[in-house]
């Protein structure tokens, strides 16, 4: 685009032009009449009366007129050129001094930065930390531990992990999401009744009493003997913990050391088995009693073993051979509802890293279902 002193200058020698081509116009508006002369003629030459060689008055005011009609038109021309030009020049900052000249205009000026979008005063924008990401007060920690397991089983070995994401920030702290998913596992002896032996002890005697082997005075003894109906087991317990929700008040106002409470709600899978195959053997269980019957000794207590030894599923019966055999997971289990309390504490050691230890207590539905956990923590922050 021009400058400001290029348009001027142009506007000057427009003007210029016209005043040039009104006064040419003008002179040759009153140049005299060409006098014809008779070529080769010897006639003395006749001067024309002064009345024809001066124009007269009315001439020269109908030249005036038509002058001044073409200057008028001239005129409105150059307004109409300078009303088109006044816009650009505008556009464009005055020069601080006229007497400069022409400044051409700098080349690869930047370009303005883009105004910021408008924010009304009733509503804040989230602050956004992508693609420059920063520290945001969230936490991704693990944990290892001990652990208190429901009905009544020994204390056991627990694990998992949780996220911690940041809510807002409260008076002397902040208020945090978490999800929290742990896992942990017992072995504890247990005393079991297994009615399938009582049903096998009833067949058992039943036969030999038809053999004429033994006599049973009463239908209890056909139910309690040879074979143990009453067996000590292990029992395997895991339980699998899952808080989808909880709120964690954590205090910042203590430096490096954040002392904290969690509580919310949780889901609860409780897996598992009892197994008899330290403390059964249907040949030591049979004793003397197999010399008396009409089949080998060794193929019954066998037989007996296969059936009745093992992983019970519910205290009563193990798993079919074939599928012990596969390595097809067997036992009971319930999925429940319920949900936890704690606290802890964790110490900053650095800006991304920290330690501390847990203690959550979870109240589940049932009888004696609820349970505690003591753990060490470590957290990654971010």
């Amino acid at each position: 685009m021009l400058s400001e002193q290029m348009k001027r200058f142009l506007l000057t020698g427009a003007m210029l032009l016209v005043v040039a081509a009104i006064a040419s116009v003008a002179a040759f508006g009153q140049t005299a009449e060409p006098v014809q002369i008779a070529a080769n003629t010897t006639a003395p030459i006749a001067s024309k009366p002064a009345g024809s060689v001066t124009p007269s008055t009315d001439v020269l005011q109908a030249r005036i007129d038509a002058q001044q009609q073409e200057i008028n038109k001239l005129t409105a021309l150059v307004e109409k050129l300078q009303a088109s030009l006044s816009p650009v020049a505008s556009a464009r900052p005055l020069l601080p001094n006229a007497s400069i000249g022409y400044m051409p205009e700098p080349a690869g000026s930047p370009s303005p930065s883009p105004a910021p979008p408008p924010v009304s005063s009733g509503y804040m924008a989230p602050r956004e930390l992508l693609p420059d990401i920063g520290h945001i007060g969230a936490e991704l920690g693990f944990f290892v531990g001990g652990a208190t397991n429901p009905y009544k089983d020994n204390t056991g070995f627990a694990s998992g992990g949780y996220i911690d994401l940041p809510w807002k920030k409260v008076k002397g702290g902040k208020l945090s999401y978490e999800i929290m998913i742990g896992l942990q596992r017992s072995v504890t002896t247990q005393t079991t009744s297994s009615g399938v032996n009582a049903l096998v002890n009833t067949a058992l005697n039943n036969y030999l009493v038809e053999a004429g082997a033994e006599t049973l005075p009463t239908l209890t003894d056909y139910l309690t003997g040879p074979l143990p109906v009453t067996s000590v087991v292990q029992e395997r317990s895991k339980v699998l913990t899952v808080a989808p929700f909880e709120v964690k008040y954590t205090v910042t106002t203590l430096g490096r050391f954040r002392p904290y409470v969690v509580g919310g709600l949780g889901a609860y899978v409780w897996i598992g088995s009892d197994s008899n195959t330290a403390t059964f053997n249907a040949n030591t269980a049979l004793g003397s009693t197999l010399a008396a019957l009409p089949v080998g000794s060794s193929t019954l207590g066998a037989t007996m073993n296969a059936i009745l030894q093992g992983s019970q599923i519910g205290g009563l019966a193990p798993t079919a051979p074939q599928l012990a055999a596969r390595g097809v997971p067997h036992g009971q289990g319930n999925v429940l509802f319920g949900g936890q309390i704690g606290g802890g504490a964790e110490i900053r050691i650095t800006p991304k890293l920290s330690i501390g230890a847990d203690f959550r207590h979870n109240f589940v539905e049932g009888s004696n279902s609820g349970f505690s956990t003591f753990a060490f923590n470590q957290g990654l922050h971010w």
